[in-house]
């Protein structure tokens, strides 16, 4: 079967609105402001990008969405990457929304995402433990059965947006077997016995540290079926891996512009660096990683829409992506230099949020391990 992996012109319109929008509505200078800011995210923003659809682009239109794919997300996802736009985006709408979508009851379907869609309901998935694994068997959050609900026991880390979050999509333990067993629950994050602490961290990023005390949650707080939410888990987790791809991929863009336009600016004995061919290597460094993410990214979007199996290409997507998050600002700096990391300067911002994606839904040697167990190897 032919892959045709150009954008229709309906999403390249989402595309040059997101950045048109984007550019008037989420300078650097508000990224910057809430890195310093207790808030998680920019509600005004917020809203608006509800305004024109984009929160509910994957729900079906009886829950408020648009119903439309993968590869028309991809463009908006590219800009939100292109502007480091500080919202829950791919943690509500892309990973739990997805989740909600495909496995929730009629009910949960009703109730959360036209909420997700208007922009009034955030979702926070709470996945990651303390060994960083994203397998089933790095799930070790106890849920036990009470007769009439559950009690949940344990602690999850990186959870971002957390602290603005109405809902906690948490993933549990209710069986033993270290395969699966796996089990997803609503749950209000004022329930008691529940604490949160925002997680310092490099990229400036909303991630909160979450401890479950014996936390008890109704019957119906499952999604899906008990014990069984691994593989609905696992899809929605490479899909969602494949949109933070789309998201390296306009940061990437925006670096290559970034350091070009240095290296014609900046002289050095007399001529522009960019005359060097050594600056040029790196430049062609960041070029290659861009277009190869890419590449891989659109594949993987499209297979997803086709129905077409699409674990291997996720993984390799995301694999290529991590790799590129760090090679592709390493180049940049090298151009740059010193300059770079001076605060008043935009690429930082970049190189801290690149550590952030590199590791987010699994990191490189993951997907590669990913890659090759669905290849068969």
């Amino acid at each position: 079967m032919g892959i045709d992996l150009t954008l229709t012109e309906e999403q390249e319109l989402i595309g040059r609105t997101a950045n048109e929008f984007f550019e008037k509505n989420c300078p650097s200078s508000l990224v910057r402001e809430y890195e310093a800011t207790a808030s998680d995210y920019p509600s005004e923003l917020w809203t608006k990008m509800a305004e024109l659809g984009w929160l509910g682009m994957p729900f079906p239109e009886a829950c408020g969405g648009l119903g439309l794919g993968t590869l028309d997300m991809y463009p908006l996802l590219v800009e939100m990457g292109r502007h480091l736009v500080p919202c829950p985006y791919l943690d509500t709408v892309a990973l739990a929304g997805e989740l909600i979508c495909s496995i929730g009851s009629e009910s949960q379907k009703k109730t959360l995402l036209p909420g997700i869609a208007a922009g009034e309901i955030i979702v926070a998935p709470a996945i990651m433990e303390a060994d960083g694994s994203y397998g089933p068997k790095g799930i070790q959050l106890q849920a036990q059965h009470t007769g009439s609900g559950f009690e949940l026991t344990g602690a999850k880390t990186l959870v971002a947006c957390a602290g603005a979050a109405q809902w906690l999509l948490c993933a549990a333990r209710t069986d033993p077997n270290p395969a699966d067993g796996i089990s997803l629950f609503l749950v209000d994050p004022t329930t008691s016995g529940i604490s949160m602490e925002r997680t310092p961290n490099i990229a400036g990023y909303p991630l909160y540290a979450i401890t479950f005390d014996s936390v008890s949650v109704p019957a119906d707080a499952v999604v899906g079926e008990t014990g069984s939410a691994w593989p609905s888990l696992y899809q929605a987790m490479m899909k969602a891996a494949v949109l933070q791809s789309a998201m390296v991929i306009g940061a990437g863009e925006r670096v290559l512009e970034m350091t070009t336009n240095y290296a014609q600016e900046r002289e050095q004995f007399g001529q522009a660096i960019g005359k060097y061919q050594a600056v040029q290597y790196l430049c062609t460094d960041i070029a290659i990683h861009y277009h190869q993410t890419s590449l891989l990214t659109l594949q993987a979007a499209w297979r997803i829409d086709a129905g077409e199996s699409f674990l291997r290409e996720a993984a390799l997507a995301k694999a290529s992506a991590s790799r590129a998050a760090a090679a592709m600002t390493f180049a940049a700096h090298e151009v740059h230099a010193g300059v770079a990391f001076i605060s008043d300067y935009d690429l930082q911002l970049y190189t801290r949020r690149a550590k952030h994606w590199e590791y987010n839904l699994g990191d490189l040697r993951y997907h590669l391990d990913r890659a090759c167990a669905e290849s068969g190897i």
